[in-house]
C-alpha cells in the first residue's frame, strides 16, 4: 500500500504565506533594532560621554533578536520534532545570556567573576538537556518521517518478542 503524503496547493500556499510573514516579522524585528540603537548610542554619546550603559540595553534587545532569528531559521529549515527544538534552544540562549553576562561582569565588577556561577550551574543544565535528548529522543527515522525514541523502540521489541512467544504456544 503506498501512502500520498502531498501537500495540496492551498495548504502549500498557506505554509509559503507563514513563512513569508515570519521573515517579514524577523527583518521589521531586526530593523527596529538597529534604528533604537543607533539613537540609544547617538544619545549615549552626547549626553553621557564618559557612561557606556548603552551596552545593556543593546546586548538585551540582541538576544531577543536573536532568538527570533533563530525560531524563523528552525521554522524555515523544517526543525519540527519538539525536543530538537527545544536543545537548540536552550543551547542558544545559554551562549547568548552568557554573552551578555560576561560582558556585564567585565564592565561592572571586572574584578569578582561572579559570572561563573551562572555559567557552571546553567552549563551543566544544557549538559544535562543534551544527555536527556540523546538517550530519549534521539530515534531513528521510521515511516511516514516518525521519529521514534529508544523508549518506544524497545517496547516495540518487546511486543515483537511477546507477540512470537503467543504464536509458538498457540502452534504447540
Amino acid at each position: 500500500m503506498i501512502e500520498n503524503n502531498a501537500f495540496s496547493e492551498e495548504s502549500l500556499r498557506k505554509i509559503a504565506a507563514q513563512k513569508v510573514s515570519f521573515r517579514f516579522s524577523v527583518r521589521i524585528h531586526v530593523s527596529i533594532f538597529i534604528i533604537v540603537n543607533f539613537l540609544l548610542f547617538t544619545v549615549d554619546l552626547v549626553f553621557t560621554p564618559g557612561l557606556y550603559w548603552i551596552i545593556f540595553p543593546f546586548f538585551s534587545w540582541l538576544i531577543g533578536v536573536n532568538m527570533h532569528t533563530l525560531a524563523y531559521l528552525l521554522y524555515a529549515r523544517g526543525v519540527y520534532p519538539m525536543a530538537k527544538r527545544g536543545v537548540i534552544y536552550h543551547i542558544v540562549s545559554f551562549v547568548s545570556v552568557m554573552l551578555f553576562l560576561f560582558i556585564i561582569n567585565f564592565a561592572t565588577l571586572s574584578e569578582y567573576y561572579w559570572v561563573i556561577f551562572p555559567a557552571i550551574f546553567w552549563g551543566t543544565a544544557v549538559i544535562l538537556h543534551i544527555v536527556i535528548y540523546i538517550q530519549y529522543f534521539s530515534g531513528k527515522a521510521e515511516e511516514g518521517g516518525k521519529l521514534r525514541s529508544r523508549k518506544e523502540r524497545a517496547i516495540e521489541k518487546e511486543l515483537q518478542k511477546m507477540r512470537k512467544k503467543q504464536e509458538r504456544n498457540q502452534q504447540k
